[in-house]
């Protein structure tokens, strides 16, 4: 038992410290915000980029060399905006993408399911791409060759109007030629209707990965009388929704996964800020501030991935924007003819007071292009899937994407998580609310571990039942703590004791635990799924407002408060009474630790206390029938240290424990009956007869 105590000891205070170093402390003592960037005096900031671009042509100087010696003319095409798609559930459109001119680029995203609504405005659809207040698009791109000529206007490709070309419901095509006519960059859109009835397409919101891929073809093509090399950018996903900021633990990450090996890559706003950083500390100590299109400029040389990309994502709890590129070559040929040739991140918007909060995207250089003067090589075609929707491993699990990274479930217990993950989603496809198909996944899963619980139980009852014994231990063996525990393992070994046993269960049933936790705290269809009170699953029950307050915000809620209760009650009603000094002190850390362990559950979804309370309330009956079972146990404890001489076993209810008493009433009467029959065998021997060895004796005397 004492082992027992000192593990559970350990554990919670690996754990308490680590809660403590990282999350406390960074909420008490924010790290200072970073050195602001220094911009130029005459120069816009959705220019720089373009401005960037345009120095690194020529070398990095902006020498007159890099103009054009004759002025151009800039075409002036008007700013438009297109819609793809459409928020009628009827359409057969999973999106609705607003598109702009200006760049080129995809405005906004919104999806199309009703059970997507806005959490602040629940009469709109959400919008997942495009929730930035900055001037960043979404695929806006940028060609060094073209923004050269464009610097003296300020603009550069991904600021300036493109012409639209053609557009429909489900297409629409862009274009921009170069002021000196050599180059023409063309742009299409192009979204699928997925065709079916209403309950087709029900079925098909949550299994049909098209309708949430947006097509995106970029042309680029020579129209001089000269071979061209040319490169360009395309600009990631931008403005991607961070919802319930206040709770929330899963911030905005870049994710990468590549063709070549099983590596992935993952990059938080925390993260990108320390890049930044660090290379604005290194230029400000040389006492040359950098811009944003410097910093973004170092970045990609110093801090990109040149590997060939399988996909490169954006995602946050429960959405995720990937963009992946639809090439039909051999994946050799890919290996060795990138069509990107690095992805770097960008700092969209920093959070000043939360760098976690900040919003984050990457940028994708491409390979030089070179483009010949005939018909078959002038110009260049790249294509990219880019896709919008909730994280569903129907969606993404499919080629292109194959986006196992972005689901979250976890390296080492994944699979565990994605079988808990289909389980709740079977039950809610049998008609079960959402809430009770987390109580009947609960239900299920402690049923699976009765076993293990119930000898967790015995044994648990089995050390209660010695705990006087070991006690005596003690007082006889005091201070020596070699022969105490010698003493204490002999004790244990004769009663069949573990003492493992209590934690080994313990640790078989936690990988089942966290992969259901990680289920439940990654399952979209639990966002607005309502229950009592609660209109959203996905986040705290949020039951009133109160005065904020440090570590816990402004919203009091209750399941947290239950949860712990239970924790408490099962502490009070399972755990042994302390015995000595050592005991009190751990019996009082476990209890800081639940109400500790309250102030962590305050910001989970009311989906993941609801698991808690059902659980809880499993384990409390789960213990009271097995009373019986552990009533047996002591008094098997004490029939074997009597050794039926003195004492009396406590009296035994319930059908394991009168099984017990008639098994060892049984083993008695034939122990008695043996010995009754050696005893005999003595007075007949006594007397002569027999074949005993005194018998033999007396014969030879004669």
């Amino acid at each position: 038992m004492d082992n027992r105590r000192f593990i559970t000891f350990l554990v919670f205070f690996f754990a308490f410290s680590y809660i403590y170093t990282g999350f406390i402390l960074p909420k008490l003592f924010p790290p200072p915000p970073p050195v602001p960037v220094a911009e130029s005096a005459d120069k816009p900031d959705d220019a720089g980029t373009g401005e960037a671009l345009a120095e690194a042509a020529d070398g990095g100087s902006a020498d007159a060399s890099a103009v054009p010696e004759k002025p151009v003319e800039i075409p002036a095409h008007p700013e438009k905006s297109v819609s793809l798609g459409s928020l009628d559930p009827a359409s057969g459109y999973f999106l609705k993408v607003d598109l702009t001119s200006a760049g080129a680029a995809v405005k906004s995203v919104q999806l199309t399911d009703p059970k997507f609504r806005d959490l602040n405005n629940r009469d709109q659809q959400v919008t997942v791409v495009g929730t930035n207040v900055t001037p960043d698009r979404t695929f806006s791109t940028a060609v060094k060759q073209i923004d050269v000529q464009l610097k003296a206007t300020k603009q550069s490709l991904e600021t300036i109007p493109w012409e639209l070309v053609s557009a429909n419901e489900s297409e629409a095509t862009f274009s921009f030629e170069a002021p000196d006519h050599t180059l023409k960059v063309s742009k299409t859109y192009r979204l699928h209707r997925i065709p079916g009835s209403a309950d087709e397409l029900k079925a098909a919101f949550l299994k049909d990965p098209a309708g949430y891929t947006i097509e995106v073809d970029l042309t680029v093509s020579n129209l001089s009388g000269a071979p061209l090399d040319v490169d360009y950018e395309l600009q990631g996903p931008v403005g991607l929704i961070l919802e319930n900021e206040e709770h929330t633990r899963k911030f905005e990450d870049i994710k990468i996964e590549f063709l070549d090996d099983d590596s992935s890559v993952t990059l938080g706003g925390k993260a990108l800020q320390k890049l930044y950083t660090e290379h604005l500390s290194v230029a400000e100590a040389s006492g040359s501030p950098l811009t944003e299109a410097e910093v973004r400029d170092r970045l990609k040389q110093s801090d990109a991935w040149t590997g060939a990309f399988r996909y490169a994502a954006v995602d946050v709890q429960f959405f995720a924007a990937l963009i992946a590129t639809i090439d039909d070559r051999p994946e050799e040929t890919r290996l060795t003819s990138k069509w990107i040739d690095r992805i770097y991140p960008v700092m969209v918007q920093l959070d000043s007071v939360d760098a976690n909060l900040s919003d984050i995207s990457f940028r994708m250089a491409s390979a030089p292009l070179k483009l010949g003067t005939a018909d078959g090589d002038s110009a260049v075609t790249h294509c990219f899937a880019f896709f919008v929707g909730p994280k569903r491993g129907e969606l993404l699990d499919p080629p292109p994407l194959q986006a196992h990274q972005v689901l979250d479930y976890g390296s080492w217990f994944g699979f565990i998580a994605r079988f808990m993950h289909w389980l709740l989603d079977t039950f809610h496809s049998w008609g079960m609310p959402y809430v009770l198909a987390i109580i009947t996944l609960t239900a299920l899963v402690r049923g699976c571990m009765f076993p293990i619980s119930r000898k967790q139980a015995i044994m648990a009852a089995k050390q209660k039942a010695l705990a006087p014994k070991i006690n005596e231990l003690k007082l006889k063996y005091g201070d020596d703590k070699e022969k105490l525990a010698r003493a204490q393992m002999e004790l244990w070994r004769k009663h069949g004791i573990n003492p493992l046993g209590g934690c080994l269960p313990a640790l078989i049933q936690l990988p089942v635990f966290i992969a259901l936790y990680t289920c439940l705290n990654t399952a979209v269809d639990l966002r607005l799924s309502s229950f009592l009170w609660i209109d959203n699953l996905a986040a705290p029950d949020a039951l009133a407002r109160m005065p904020r307050l440090p570590l816990l915000g402004s919203d009091f809620n209750l399941l947290p408060c239950i949860s712990v209760a239970l924790f408490l009650v099962q502490q009070k009603l399972f755990m042994p009474p302390p015995q000595d000094e050592q005991a009190e002190m751990t019996a009082k850390m476990m209890n800081f630790m639940t109400i500790f362990m309250g102030v962590m559950f305050w910001h989970v979804p009311a989906g993941l206390c609801i698991y808690f309370i059902a659980s809880s309330l499993w384990s409390i009956v789960e213990r009271k029938m097995l009373a019986s079972d552990k009533m047996s146990v002591e008094s098997m404890v004490v029939v074997k240290e009597t050794d039926g001489k003195s004492g009396a076993a406590a009296p035994r209810t319930g059908f394991f424990g009168k099984l017990m008493t008639a098994m060892e009433e049984a083993q008695r009467q034939a122990e008695d009956a043996r010995k009754h029959a050696e005893k005999s065998n003595e007075k007949y021997d006594s007397k002569g007869g027999g074949n005993s060895k005194n018998g033999k004796n007396k014969k030879k005397g004669r």
